[in-house]
């Protein structure tokens, strides 16, 4: 099933376009995610080999049962992407695979509940003001103290709209946004990721949740803490936190 392209957001992405799509069904796209995964995993990051992908695509077995998300500029570029790793029963998720030491005694949805949020990627030419993190966001925004959630509104205001426009990380808002709406229409409560603690905490001042450790850290491309959200608990969170943002998120559903 391929998803028809998300029109420009005037208030958090306006610069940008989404498509999510399924494995198969939109070449295009696809080739230019698997492109800019060789170009992050492998030449930047260092974490996969460049030899083992002589095409100068990375793409990997779980891509047979995941929905991808395609980030593109109004050129029509893919500058970002990210992909929702939802196995067929019997097989793993991806941190199944990589992360040994998950905690034991507890218990875990039902598999057709949940998808793995991976591969989360965005162009180093979307990267490239001073003090950006590796995902396109201002390290300010991983400064400055978080406030409660009854004051979030009067600080946000307080910022002038430039400068507003300028710190929100307009790539990984729009994925993520995709994210939602993907799995609010496909019935799925839970979110797995295995990411670094820089993303994680990003992850949660921006939303405003509180992540679940399900194990310990692995060295998995990178130090990775692999955790589990609900997607009533994000929005939970997300509506006390930033209202405008959740409500950004709803209006995803009817689109």
């Amino acid at each position: 099933m391929t998803e028809e392209a998300v029109k420009p957001e005037s208030t958090y992405s306006p610069h940008f376009t989404f498509k999510t799509f399924a494995v198969d069904t939109d070449p295009h796209n696809e080739e230019r995610i698997f492109a800019l995964r060789y170009q992050v995993y492998c030449l930047e990051r260092g974490f996969l080999p460049p030899e083992d992908y002589p095409n100068g695509l990375e793409r990997d077995g779980y891509d047979a049962y995941s929905t991808h998300i395609a980030a593109n500029n109004l050129t029509g570029i893919v500058v970002g992407g990210v992909r929702l790793v939802t196995p067929p029963d019997g097989e793993p998720f991806p941190f199944q695979a990589h992360c040994p030491r998950l905690f034991a005694n507890r218990t875990n949805p039902q598999n057709h509940e949940c998808a793995e949020i991976s591969r989360l990627i965005i162009s180093k030419l979307y990267r490239r003001r001073a003090g950006d993190t590796l995902f396109g966001v201002p390290s300010q925004l991983l400064e400055e103290p978080l406030s409660p959630p009854s004051t979030f509104d009067r600080r946000k205001a307080q910022r002038g709209d430039s400068e507003r426009r300028k710190l929100q990380p307009e790539i990984l808002l729009g994925l993520l946004r995709q994210v939602y709406r993907h799995c609010k229409l496909q019935n799925i409560g839970y979110w797995y990721m295995a990411m670094e603690r820089p993303l994680a905490r990003l992850l949660e001042r921006l939303f405003y949740f509180s992540l679940e450790q399900i194990g310990e850290q692995v060295d998995y491309y990178g130090p990775v803490i692999p955790s589990i959200l609900s997607v009533k608990h994000f929005d939970h969170a997300l509506s006390r936190g930033d209202p405008l943002l959740f409500a950004w998120f709803q209006d995803a559903l009817d689109e």
